[in-house]
């Protein structure tokens, strides 16, 4: 197999070039600019693989057993080597123990719940903000105002979807913000949130707390993961249950989870801290 993250030009045919960090085009031995393009690379793998000397694996090609081919799927970018190499790296390292999302729901350490679909004309209708995927930034939930719905549209979801403080919430359906998380504060308890959304809320934190629950999520080695589980299905693009595949790097030693919890947690809470100087620095007169 071999990933082509690159084939010589964009979506409009117009051809893309190789440049340098500094933003300046690379050029060949004639001067000529080096059309971006993963495919030459691709045939020299696949080369090396036909004659048995294939020996550094990357996404420019890889070969494995098909007795590893999960569920029938046979999407190159699931098996990507390179992903699965820096997982065994981790795994080798004395630093970090790496946890199943799947096996923290087996064993009750977390719950995962999703959200639901209400309907446009539910829309404008009052002053409870219905989270979308759009509005999970940067750790926050930023409320979209014209999609507030009625204090009766929220009572039948009230109980349904249980927001509490310390929930997160993370991106599962969608296109390109799929992986996208925010924690839900004290101030943001009072929404309704949307199907594509899934909740995860640490059910034993004497064992994990949410904290270092969204470090991890947030972690280039679990969005790594999420790219690479995320397929397409018609127009849109969604994670599904292979959300319950992906490893978690927890740190071992009780002093560095601990460090991690409380960093996490200072953020949040000057976030909350930014978001409130914010808004009384606008409200004028309120009645």
């Amino acid at each position: 197999m071999a990933i082509a993250e690159n084939v010589g030009h964009d979506k409009n045919g117009k051809p893309l070039y190789l440049m340098d960090k500094n933003g300046s085009y690379l050029l060949n031995d004639f001067g000529e600019r080096i059309v971006n393009d993963d495919f030459p690379r691709i045939v020299e793998k696949f080369k090396e693989f036909s004659t048995g000397t294939l020996k550094h694996q990357s996404h420019l090609g890889f070969s494995f057993n098909s007795s590893q081919i999960e569920n029938y799927i046979l999407i190159p970018e699931y098996y990507n080597p390179e992903i699965i190499q820096r997982l065994q790296i981790l795994e080798n390292e004395e630093n970090y123990k790496l946890i199943r999302i799947g096996d923290l729901l087996q064993e009750k350490i977390i719950q995962i719940t999703r959200g639901h679909e209400i309907g446009s004309k539910f829309y404008g209708t009052g002053e409870i903000p219905f989270v979308r995927t759009s509005d999970l930034i940067n750790w926050e939930i930023n409320i979209d105002p014209k999609k507030q719905v009625s204090q009766e549209i929220y009572e039948v979801y009230k109980d349904k979807q249980d927001i509490q403080a310390g929930d997160i919430l993370l991106v599962s359906d969608g296109t390109f913000l799929i992986g996208k998380t925010a924690m839900v504060t004290e101030k943001d308890t009072k929404i309704i949130i949307q199907s594509h959304l899934k909740k995860l809320r640490v059910l034993k934190k004497d064992l994990l707390d949410e904290y270092l629950l969204l470090w991890a999520l947030n972690t280039d080695i679990v969005q790594d993961q999420i790219k690479a589980k995320t397929f397409i299905q018609s127009t849109i693009s969604t994670l599904g249950n292979r959300l319950m595949d992906l490893i978690l790097p927890f740190p071992k030693t009780l002093e560095d989870r601990k460090k991690i919890s409380q960093e996490i947690e200072e953020i949040i809470r000057e976030k909350m801290t930014l978001k409130d100087r914010i808004r009384n620095m606008l409200q004028i007169l309120k009645t």
